[in-house]
């Protein structure tokens, strides 16, 4: 009984080690063999990109590789602290993965109905000390469209009017965000 009892409590210590994935593998439509293992990816055998300062990349389900408009794009999820996860995109193009932009971790979705993915969001931030007033933390959002990742200036507008009231394109004054009104809902 003490030797059934001990191994089930090693493999249930050891379950969470077994889960973690530290090499996954994509192959675009081109025929891109695309390796990730711990902080490297590699396009056809070659290494393309190491992630700086020892960190890894996260076994999610928000890895991704998406082809549009003739161009391959890997969505990539990193952990930056505790609770602060991104994504970084990168193009991937004749054996080379290019990295062109890092947002905040979300979903690729249509979310603005526009019949083009969408990825971003905020960071949460503490809360500003007087009650009367909140850091304005836009949420900022990319689209796929027609094989480029661009700024979805519609959709931002129309989320951070939805959150905040307004919309402001200047985001941070003297390096820290900017202190509004809190919003009435």
């Amino acid at each position: 009984m003490k030797l059934k009892l001990r191994h089930c409590l090693l493999a249930f210590i050891a379950l969470p080690a077994f889960g973690q994935k530290s090499n996954f593998h994509f192959v675009s439509t081109k025929n891109q063999q695309i390796n990730i293992n711990k902080g490297t990816i590699f396009v056809n055998g070659n290494r393309t990109y190491l992630l700086s300062n020892g960190a890894e990349f996260l076994d999610s389900r928000r890895n991704k590789l998406i082809e549009n408009g003739g161009n391959v794009f890997l969505f990539l999820e990193v952990s930056r602290g505790a609770d602060v996860k991104d994504l970084i995109i990168f193009s991937v193009n004749n054996s080379k993965a290019d990295s062109i932009g890092n947002v905040v971790s979300s979903d690729i979705r249509d979310y603005d109905h526009d019949q083009n993915l969408e990825v971003g969001g905020a960071y949460t931030v503490a809360p500003y000390p007087a009650a009367d007033s909140v850091y304005y933390v836009p949420y900022i959002y990319y689209e796929i469209v027609k094989g480029r990742v661009v700024l979805d200036e519609e959709y931002n507008e129309k989320i951070n009017k939805k959150k905040y009231g307004v919309w402001l394109k200047d985001l941070i004054v003297d390096g820290k965000y900017k202190v509004i009104p809190k919003p009435k809902h």
